[in-house]
């Protein structure tokens, strides 16, 4: 059995999605590398930013001695380390990522490196539209992160959809993100500060959770028609770096149904304001089949088959004799793992075998556009968009188009919403 190190550019490692990364490509080494064929590939993670203070914070705090503010010297470290073979991951924040991905591009040999990051792959679909026809013209391997199917929950479940014959789902998505108000610290900082405005991130909740489109596709398959509901729940936060406020222009929440050509409809809710009550964590789906049902999370499922399903009556309930609901679920069967490591995994194997990764970024940027259909829905109040009119790759954008990301809109709805009381029992 023949070793090879392969150099992992993480672009942004300091950030959320690249210590996420970072934590992955450790896990990969520490288990003995990536099988190829007979042979194993080893990750070697090489750390890039722009501030080489919270560099050399991170290189202390993880370990971590190979780090770079310029990436000319983090990618010759890497053709260093393995000159046929290298890696450039990109894990900046969403409204930044499509123009440092072009400028990286012009720095990397298309011949030797694989180009694999977070989605989305632009703060747009146009923005996503450049950066596919980048990767593509100039030949590169790439890939991008459809994480949610790697985790144990999903691979369950996907594996009982057509025992189930599936007739209906709900998802349900989020936590409560405090407002950094709280005095528990714990309800500070969860998620980034650009994430509440669009000059710095690019869009809200439906372009962040984009998640959404590849799961419900690979669930259930193409989407006929879709239709949404955006609000903006908190209009002021507290920066928990700065203290000082954030005067918030995005969506907060998000309600969408999509209409599956396999005739399942999909309703989900996601938001950053919701107190979880589910064994499975912030992500809860429920698929209601023929001939059972499903429930599962990130971390684990339950089934019930339709023969296993108490039979409800009304007079039971009126006479306060209630079932055991729960105890009528089977939990499936799973195997634990870290997603992220997977996916490399496969990448780096798709890489050094010269075979195509299945998940590459035309297929998201067909998720991409379908977020603006999204977006394009809600500012219609709801109104459905048809396949027909998504965008997808190799679609242009047409001249003069501008993505519609409900500026102006969302306030003006609150305005318009009647005052409330605060609650006496609760934060109001």
């Amino acid at each position: 059995m023949a070793e090879q190190r392969v150099g992992v550019v993480v672009h942004g490692i300091t950030g959320r999605m690249g210590g996420v990364a970072h934590r992955a490509l450790r896990e990969l080494a520490a288990r003995g590398g990536v099988p190829v064929g007979r042979d194993v590939v080893i990750p070697v993670p090489i750390g890039l930013g722009r501030d080489a203070a919270r560099l050399a914070a991170y290189a202390r705090r993880t370990g971590l001695g190979d780090v770079h503010t310029c990436l000319a010297s983090a990618y010759q470290r890497a053709r260093d380390i393995n000159p046929r073979f290298q890696v450039y991951h990109n894990t900046v924040a969403t409204g930044a990522r499509g123009a440092t991905l072009l400028g990286a591009l012009r720095e990397l040999d298309p011949a030797t490196t694989g180009v694999f990051c977070e989605k989305p792959i632009g703060a747009n679909y146009r923005e996503g539209r450049e950066v596919v026809e980048a990767l593509e013209r100039g030949g590169f391997a790439h890939g991008v992160v459809h994480d949610a199917l790697q985790t144990p929950g999903f691979r369950a479940a996907a594996e009982l959809m057509p025992a189930l014959e599936p007739l209906h789902c709900q998802m349900l998505f989020g936590y409560e993100v405090g407002d950094g108000r709280s005095a528990d610290p714990g309800y500070r900082g969860q998620r980034p500060d650009f994430n509440w405005r669009l000059a710095e991130a690019g869009g809200g909740i439906a372009l962040d959770m984009c998640h959404e489109a590849y799961i419900s596709h690979a669930l259930f398959g193409a989407t006929e028609r879709l239709s949404a509901v955006a609000r903006l729940l908190v209009p002021e936060r507290i920066s928990a770096e700065t203290g000082a406020a954030i005067h918030c222009d995005v969506e907060d929440f998000l309600a969408l149904r999509r209409e599956h050509a396999s005739g399942v409809v999909n309703t989900s809710v996601w938001t950053w304001c919701r107190r979880i009550n589910s064994e499975f964590g912030p992500l809860e789906i429920t698929v209601e089949g023929r001939r059972g049902s499903v429930i599962f999370g990130f971390r684990g499922a339950k089934v019930q088959w339709a023969e296993a399903a108490p039979a409800l009556r009304w007079e039971d309930l009126l006479e306060g004799r209630q079932a055991d609901w729960r105890a009528h679920w089977e939990y499936l069967k799973t195997e634990d793992c870290n997603a992220f490591a997977v996916e490399l995994a496969s990448f780096i194997r798709c890489l050094v075998q010269g075979e195509h990764y299945p998940y590459d970024a035309t297929r998201a940027l067909d998720w991409l556009g379908e977020v603006e259909a999204i977006y394009q829905s809600a500012a219609r109040h709801g109104t459905p968009i048809s396949r027909d009119q998504f965008l997808r790759y190799p679609d242009h954008v047409p001249p003069g188009w501008r993505p519609e990301r409900l500026e102006g809109l969302l306030g003006a709805r609150r305005a318009r919403a009647p005052a409330e009381a605060p609650s006496a029992s609760g934060r109001g």
